[in-house]
């Protein structure tokens, strides 16, 4: 895959951000992960060069998402077309960017955090692999942390090795996404596995290894789950 990749940084303002979802037609009561609501802010702000995958620190007010666009080129966009109650969820000099590497050489070791959504989808129909695994084996079922970790791996291929791989957090939670009805949109709310992974790792396919930072891990890459977040290795 080609082109630059760029790590971007923003500060909002999370009320204005709710007043944008309410006009928007989006209950905050029935999206808990708010990953909605930064869907249709981020489209609303830079079209097709949104970044994604990306994720959400409710806390601090603050995202941080990969992009093919740096931030001169997010605010240029921004400033030209998004209107402006989605405008003025931005907090002045609230975004910022840096050029990730282009080559990751083979042998380099990364720690990384990654919020995922542990599904796999069968037709139309997506459900938490652990259930999937129960569904397919009943009692000779693994544990769930195992499944997730096994899960976890596969997504990498042989980009990677780990040196450690945790499972360090789990919860279900409810996500707003939009469905059609026959008279038009409508939103509904799904329960969704929501798992955090903690691992070191060296890199074994720069390329590959790349490609995956580019495309996040697992579903939902749109809605904040499956960003790669890298910092050095212990």
């Amino acid at each position: 895959m080609s082109g630059l990749l760029h790590l971007v940084q923003m500060r909002l303002d999370p009320a204005l951000l709710l007043r944008f979802a309410a006009s928007q037609g989006l209950d905050f009561h029935r999206d808990e992960d708010s990953g909605y609501a930064l869907h249709a802010w981020l489209a609303a702000m830079f079209g097709d060069a949104a970044p994604k995958p990306f994720c959400w620190f409710e806390g601090k007010g603050e995202l941080l998402g990969y992009a093919g666009s740096d931030h001169r080129a997010l605010a240029e966009h921004a400033q030209a077309f998004a209107a402006p109650m989605a405008y003025a969820v931005l907090r002045p000099d609230g975004l910022q960017s840096k050029t990730m590497p282009g080559l990751w050489e083979a042998g380099r070791r990364v720690s990384m955090t990654v919020f995922a959504c542990p599904i796999s989808r069968n037709g139309k129909t997506e459900k938490d692999i652990y259930l999937r695994e129960l569904d397919d084996r009943g009692d000779a079922a693994r544990p769930r942390e195992v499944v997730y970790l096994d899960w976890f791996r596969r997504q990498w291929g042989e980009a990677i090795t780990f040196e450690r791989l945790e499972l360090t957090g789990f919860d279900r939670g409810r996500s707003l996404r939009r469905g059609q009805s026959i008279n038009g949109r409508i939103s509904r709310s799904l329960e969704r596995p929501r798992a955090r992974f903690s691992a070191v790792a060296e890199v074994q396919d720069g390329d590959r290894f790349n490609q995956q930072i580019r495309r996040g891990i697992g579903r939902h890459r749109a809605f904040g789950f499956g960003m790669v977040l890298l910092a050095p290795p212990p």
